[in-house]
């Protein structure tokens, strides 16, 4: 990144940067060689080692490499100076040398943290140029200071074309035309301004446009995030600001958007046909019990009437399945996703407590169905329930959501049955909840003691839980 001094700046090209230090160190020499033929060097020139230090500061920070040897230079030949066109005094020599390591000293010194500060410069161009994202970066006054190679090929444009450039030319690849882009509006104090649904995470603002000028004509989905570049009085001296082509992810997603609608109409016609058939089987059921009375034939219609039964709870259990999936996963902030999921229970004398503020995860948009099915199991009044606690807790492998209740808790015999299809007993739902949940890699399991109460631990893996 090209982050000069106003001064480099000025004097950017070799010829007007050696022509500069000639200049300075003809004159600082020539001031002394006059003090020195006035004969008054010391009552001139107080300090006479200080005018020399201002052309070995600035060829030592142009020049890292030779500033030290130019120092040298310089140092000596203003002790030969001083020492051959001074009168001769006794201790008047040991007073000319601490002058001369002083301008040495001053040289290395410049040259190290120059030697330095390119380093840093070179690791942090390096790092924005072969970031994989196309980015760039401008300054307070909307040039072009950084333009990586990923941009390049995305653009089309060198970066020695771009670097320098203002007055919003780096937009035309993308609009055809010379306007603002996120970077600006950052430094403009408005990113929200022509960007549809800017977010900001932490201090990164990240918008999503479709842009018909990039792919040759043929358009680009293009996600754009842009963050303000500060200064070390913490002022705003830039804007950075990185772009990637996601054309074939909106691609992606509509596609399996539209073989979802297209699997949910289908299967919603299924479902439709076999509960009109099902109507009709329990009918015929239900005439038949009416009309034999024969104890084998009646056991018979029981075994069919049981078959439908089970027949209806899959149905049921495919229309609850038939939105898990649609939506993108998300973060999901889990004391409103509870709220939201208590909200549609009745609890009654049963008191309710959850303590995870500030906890979000990355799980499927139906997440509150799985608090909902656990809900639902502890408040049948079989369980004796009477207080519902969710907490959680960050482990060295994720963050455990813990839901327990005090009621009478769930027989070892039966934990491993809670998960399976079932739609009786223990577990109602909970089937659906697994599934839910196993979408992003989130498991749940029973730790409770059979007579103390239910405790069901949802595991999070360790990326996909956050405090905020």
């Amino acid at each position: 990144m090209n982050t000069g001094t106003p001064l480099a700046m000025s004097f950017s090209s070799t010829r007007n940067r050696i022509a500069l230090i000639t200049g300075l160190t003809a004159l600082t020499l020539g001031g002394n060689l006059l003090g020195m033929v006035l004969g008054a060097p010391e009552g001139l020139l107080p300090l006479p080692a200080l005018p020399l230090s201002i052309p070995i500061i600035l060829a030592s920070y142009w020049y890292p490499r030779r500033g030290v040897l130019f120092s040298i230079c310089l140092a000596a030949i203003y002790a030969v100076t001083v020492f051959l066109l001074s009168p001769s005094a006794p201790l008047f020599a040991l007073t000319i040398l601490p002058r001369a390591i002083f301008l040495v000293l001053v040289g290395g010194v410049v040259a190290l943290l120059a030697t330095r500060l390119r380093e840093s410069e070179q690791q942090m161009n390096q790092i924005i140029e072969f970031l994989p994202d196309a980015t760039f970066a401008i300054d307070r006054e909307g040039k072009v200071i950084a333009w990586n190679r990923a941009i390049e090929e995305m653009t089309g444009l060198q970066k020695n074309a771009m670097l320098g450039r203002g007055d919003y030319e780096y937009a035309v690849p993308f609009y055809d035309e010379q306007r603002p882009l996120l970077a600006d509006r950052i430094l403009q104090g408005d990113p929200e301004a022509g960007y549809p649904s800017v977010r900001r995470e932490g201090g990164v603002f990240i918008s999503e446009i479709h842009t018909p000028h990039l792919r040759s004509g043929r358009g680009s989905h293009i996600r754009l995030a842009a963050t303000a570049l500060l200064d070390r009085n913490g002022k705003v001296a830039g804007a950075i600001e990185s772009i990637r082509d996601v054309s074939d992810e909106v691609m992606m997603e509509a596609a399996l958007q539209n073989a979802s609608r297209q699997l949910n109409t289908l299967s919603g016609i299924l479902r439709t046909d076999l509960a009109n058939r099902l109507a009709v089987l329990y009918g015929h059921l239900s005439v038949g019990v009416m009309k034999f009375d024969d104890p084998e034939v009646l056991s018979f219609i029981d075994d069919l009437h049981e078959a439908a039964n089970g027949i209806r709870r899959q149905i049921e259990i495919s229309r609850e399945f038939r939105d898990i999936g649609t939506s993108p996963p998300a973060w999901i902030p889990v004391q409103e996703t509870i709220r939201n999921a208590a909200a549609g229970l009745s609890f009654g004398p049963v008191s309710l407590q959850a303590w995870t503020e500030r906890l979000e995860v990355f799980a499927d948009p139906h997440l509150a169905t799985v608090f909902t099915h656990l809900f639902e199991n502890a408040l049948d009044p079989a369980t004796g329930v009477t207080r519902i606690v969710v907490t959680y807790q960050l482990r060295s492998d994720g963050c455990a959501i813990i839901v327990e209740d005090d009621g009478t808790g769930i027989p070892n015999e039966e934990k491993e049955k809670l998960f399976v299809q079932n739609a009786e007993g223990y577990g109602h739902g909970l089937f659906l909840a697994h599934e839910i949940l196993a979408i992003t890699g989130i498991a749940i399991r029973e730790t409770g003691t059979f007579g103390t109460g239910a405790r069901f631990e949802i595991l999070v893996p360790s990326e996909g839980c956050r405090i905020v």
